[in-house]
């Protein structure tokens, strides 16, 4: 889940007929399924890609983002998510410590993860249940 800071007032933000905001708005999350698209223009099929251009399967349009930036998978014997940088620009980070390149790192339900500037928020279906529920 990719959610701007709130606003501290002052600020504008509104989104315009016919244009595709890139990030999330205050308190206008963007959520994302982590799973492997059908994107023929995708050869990697060893993970779930994340970058800035269409061709991954989680597209996360910031300009910090490289192109290719990081991958996810699930180990499915243990049922344990890794996340590993691709060697980005900028850098992945997992609960504020920076991920050694090619180097996957388990997760844990609602860590925080950095991919250049934007943060987002890894939850497992059961933690997804309850934000949206809270919401409610």
């Amino acid at each position: 889940m990719w959610e701007a800071p709130a606003t501290t007032g002052g600020e504008h933000w509104e989104r315009t007929r016919g244009h595709n905001l890139a990030t999330p708005l205050a308190g206008d999350p963007r959520v994302f399924r982590v799973e492997k698209g059908v994107n023929a223009n995708n050869a990697f099929a060893f993970g779930i890609t994340l970058g800035r251009v269409d061709t991954n399967d989680l597209v996360l349009e910031d300009d910090s983002v490289s192109r290719f930036h990081a991958f996810l998978r699930l180990e499915e014997r243990t049922n344990t998510w890794f996340l590993t940088d691709a060697e980005s620009k900028n850098g992945t980070w997992v609960e504020g410590k920076k991920l050694t390149p090619n180097q996957g790192v388990p997760l844990q339900d609602q860590a925080k993860l950095k991919f250049g500037d934007a943060v987002l928020k890894f939850l497992l279906p059961e933690s997804f249940k309850k934000v949206v529920a809270d919401a409610l």
